[in-house]
């Protein structure tokens, strides 16, 4: 099998157990993709054979830490966290839709029917400030656009180094004051602003999410559903 191997604190406890299998003989024929620096680290001190994610079209199983995921559709946000050297949410969104099986990990609280929070979003770095007050005009009242700096305290511009990430791009963290009403919508919405690279929202069918809490692990499925949201028929 080819594994997408997730970022994030329980991804890398699934990246450990993984490798365990690996030695202990039960699971064989394993070759992980790494969706990060951290994951590919991970799965290197774990014994887990690596290839690069453009050398794969199609994996058969991937996992991976969501910041936030919207109840039912399982449609998830990720890249709200600071990026680290080398980390790319490009990359991490290839290698989670090219996997015919996708599983996220989180806990309860990052498990909601009306998200908040923030949807990080890749602009080209020339015309940052275009796509900006565009992406500001069509959630006007309802969310903030700062773009995301590297050091130093958060202000609107970025401060005087903003992240450039290793794709070269700018990040643009939307920051939502009210609660956002219809996740894909917003997905659908930024890709159709000029300048925008990618956004970290995230919708694959079918998808598993294993939430943890105190009381135990539940596993929820979601439908497949069409354009509008509603389920297929």
């Amino acid at each position: 099998m080819v594994v997408g191997l997730g970022s994030g604190n329980a991804s890398c406890m699934a990246i450990e157990y993984l490798g365990q299998q690996l030695r202990a003989g039960t699971l064989e024929d394993i070759v992980g993709v790494p969706t990060s620096v951290m994951s590919a680290s991970e799965a290197a001190k774990s014994g887990i054979p690596l290839n690069d994610y453009q050398g794969y079209s199609q994996i058969d199983f991937a996992f991976d830490d969501a910041d936030v995921i919207e109840e039912d559709t399982l449609i998830a946000i990720i890249g709200r966290r600071k990026l680290e050297g080398g980390e790319s949410i490009i990359q991490e969104k290839f290698v989670l839709n090219a996997a015919k099986r996708l599983v996220f990990i989180i806990t309860e609280n990052k498990y909601k029917g009306a998200l908040d929070g923030s949807v990080p979003v890749l602009v080209q770095s020339l015309n940052w400030m275009e796509a900006a007050e565009e992406i500001d005009d069509l959630f006007l009242g309802d969310a903030e656009v700062w773009r995301r700096p590297s050091i130093g305290h958060a202000d609107p511009l970025g401060g005087d180094f903003p992240v450039v990430t290793k794709d070269g791009h700018n990040v643009l963290d939307v920051i939502f004051t009210s609660p956002i009403a219809n996740l894909a919508q917003v997905a659908e919405s930024l890709d159709r602003v000029d300048g925008v690279v990618d956004h970290g929202v995230i919708s694959k069918f079918p998808c598993t999410a294993v939430i943890a809490s105190e009381s135990g692990v539940s596993v929820i499925e979601n439908v497949i559903t069409n354009v509008a949201g509603d389920p297929a028929i």
